[in-house]
């Protein structure tokens, strides 16, 4: 009988270890991070970051949903605060920077060949390195880049708006 009562409890236990596992698996917490000049290491203030959640929807022939959109402004530190999202069910987020000067930072792909990041980790103290704008880069590329990698957020699309007033004048 007392075997069986261990038995119980451990199967009890296992099943609340992975309850809490499947739980926690697409949470993310609120992180911290600083953003900085990629040569100087100074710190960036009025870069605008941009945090997209996503949901992933349908049968066989699926798609994205957004869930829920951050955006927020360094200080004068370069300091930001994300808050995160609370829901198991979330895919991992979509995160860009953007600072007039700079090439825009995104954790799934490097501007300007779209090469896929591979050093990003959702996590707090993140140190966010933005490259300064060379006069080599397309100003219509990094337009293109911006609108691929964003799919909301004013401020980030406010923030850029000047590089597509400028394209449009290349024409």
């Amino acid at each position: 009988m007392e075997d069986k009562r261990i038995l119980n409890m451990k199967i009890k236990l296992m099943f609340l270890s992975m309850t809490l596992l499947f739980i926690t698996t697409g949470c993310y917490a609120e992180i911290t991070g600083t953003v900085v000049d990629a040569e100087t290491g100074e710190p960036i203030e009025g870069a605008v970051v941009l945090v997209e959640w996503t949901v992933t929807k349908g049968i066989g022939l699926t798609y994205h949903e957004s869930y829920k959109v951050i955006e927020a402004v360094t200080d004068k530190e370069g300091k930001v605060t994300i808050s995160g999202v609370l829901n198991p069910f979330v895919n991992y987020p979509h995160v860009t920077v953007y600072k007039k000067g700079y090439v825009a930072w995104n954790n799934e792909f490097i501007f300007p060949n779209y090469k896929h990041r591979e050093d990003f980790k959702y996590k707090n103290g993140i140190t966010i390195r933005l490259e300064l704008f060379k006069n080599e880069y397309s100003i219509s590329d990094h337009v293109f880049f911006l609108h691929s990698v964003t799919h909301w957020g004013k401020l980030i699309n406010e923030a850029y708006r000047w590089e597509e007033l400028e394209k449009e004048g290349q024409k």
